[in-house]
Parts: C-alpha cells; sequence; structure tokens
C-alpha cells in the first residue's frame, strides 16, 4: 500500500504536542552530540523544543505525526536559540554555563553568509520513517518555497545517504573539514559542506 505523501508544515503551525514529537526526533538523531548536556531524552527533548525558532523550522506530517524536520538559518537569524537557565536546569549550573557560551558561538551567531543564501540544518528523521521520502519531501519544500537562490549544508562523510540524496537535489561538495578528534566515538572522519545554486 502506497503512502499518502507527506504534508509540509512551519513549526509555527505546530500544537504543543506536535513540537513535543519534533523535539523527540531532533534528539533521536543527535543523541551523540546531545551527551554532554544530558543522557536522560526527557531533559534533552524539553530544552530542544525550547530552543526552535518556529519560523525557521519544518515539520514532515505523516500518519498524523510529526515524521521529520528540517530548518535553515541565514545572515541574519539561526534557527535555534538555546537559554542559560534552560541549559544550567539539564547540564548543572556550572556545566550550562559552560555550554551556553559554546552553543552562543555554535547556534546564535551569525552565519557569513550572502543576502541570497540560506544554510539548511537539523535534518532529522523518525527512525520508523526513515527510507520513506521524509528527508526528500522537507529539502524539495525548502528548496521550491524559501526565498533564497544558495543553499548551504553540513554532511558527515560516514552519511552516504544523506550524500546521495543531496547530490540528487542538486548539491555538490565545494570544502571539506576533517574531523580531528573523537572520529570513533562520534563516528565520522569528516564533515562535507555540500552547495546548490538554484536559478529563479
Amino acid at each position: 500500500m502506497l503512502m499518502e505523501p507527506a504534508a509540509i508544515r512551519s513549526f509555527a503551525e505546530l500544537d504543543s504536542a506536535g513540537l513535543e514529537q519534533a523535539a523527540e526526533v531532533f534528539v533521536d538523531s543527535y543523541r551523540k552530540e546531545l551527551e554532554e548536556v544530558s543522557r536522560d531524552r526527557t531533559v534533552l527533548a524539553r530544552l530542544i523544543k525550547q530552543s526552535f525558532v518556529k519560523q525557521q523550522f519544518y515539520a514532515a506530517i505523516q500518519d498524523g505525526r510529526v515524521a521529520g524536520i528540517m530548518a535553515y538559518s541565514t545572515n541574519k537569524t539561526r534557527s535555534q536559540r538555546f537559554d542559560r537557565r534552560e541549559l544550567q536546569q539539564a547540564a548543572g549550573r556550572f556545566k550550562g554555563w559552560l555550554l551556553h557560551g559554546i552553543f552562543e558561538k555554535q547556534f546564535h551567531a551569525p552565519l557569513e553568509l550572502g543576502e541570497d543564501e540560506c544554510y539548511l540544518e537539523a535534518v532529522a528523521t523518525d527512525p520508523a520513517y526513515r527510507g520513506k521520502g521524509i528527508a526528500t519531501a522537507l529539502l524539495n519544500h525548502l528548496l521550491e518555497h524559501l526565498p533564497y537562490r544558495v543553499f548551504t549544508l553540513e554532511v558527515v562523510d560516514t552519511n552516504v545517504k544523506a550524500i546521495r540524496l543531496y547530490e540528487k537535489q542538486g548539491f555538490s561538495v565545494f570544502k571539506s573539514r576533517k574531523q580531528r578528534w573523537f572520529r570513533r566515538r562520534l563516528g565520522f572522519n569528516e564533515r562535507l559542506y555540500m552547495r546548490n545554486r538554484i536559478s529563479r
């Protein structure tokens, strides 16, 4: 039986339950990266839900639930904003304070992008929906509906399926950066930066 195409919705259209589902999809996809904050899935989901800049996140809705997510950032606005107090609640007072300093640079600082360029990020799919075209539907929606001509993204070298998906959609590698530390723990050797230029 064929699946109905996923409906793509801005996070601004989701209710609290939908945002919770989106946060869980995020946490389940980025668990290794989030372990430094907490190993408690519930704590992480609450923190991530609070961080969403809803106008810059999109969800793929399948079977009445969030099956996948994707966000974008620009040279003016970022897709996530972490609150120091929330981080301290999740990770402890001192560690949360340190993490907030790191997160400010990583998630809050403006990106060096052109006016007609955006950066796609926070790509995540619920494990139950992987391999069913969810990421493709999200990517196609953003490429078609966002008012930018240049789209960039980052993917790790071991995520071969994602690389193939992006190449099919017209992305190509323009830069790579070796992962110097914790390669085995993180599960990749280098970060690849891909770009797609669209004629409007």
